[in-house]
C-alpha cells in the first residue's frame, strides 16, 4: 500500500460498516494507523492468513459435534 491512509478513507470504512464517526476522530484513527500502514508497505511485508475468521468457527464447531 503506498498510499497513506486519509481520514476520508477511514470515514469511507466507517460510514460502510454503520458506525458513526465524526471527521476530528476519523482524522485521529488515520494519524494513529499511518506509522503502521507505511512501516508494513516498507518492508513488504507478507502476513498468510492460514483460515479466514468465519471458516475457523464452522470448523470448531463441526468437531465439537463430532462430525
Amino acid at each position: 500500500m503506498a498510499e497513506d491512509v486519509t481520514p476520508e478513507r477511514i470515514a469511507t470504512i466507517a460510514a460502510s460498516a454503520r458506525i458513526p464517526l465524526d471527521a476530528t476522530a476519523a482524522a485521529r484513527v488515520a494519524r494513529s494507523v499511518n506509522p503502521t500502514v507505511r512501516r508494513f508497505a516498507e518492508e513488504r511485508l507478507i502476513l498468510p492468513l492460514e483460515v479466514e475468521p468465519a471458516t475457523f468457527v464452522v470448523v470448531a464447531h463441526t468437531r465439537a459435534r463430532g462430525e
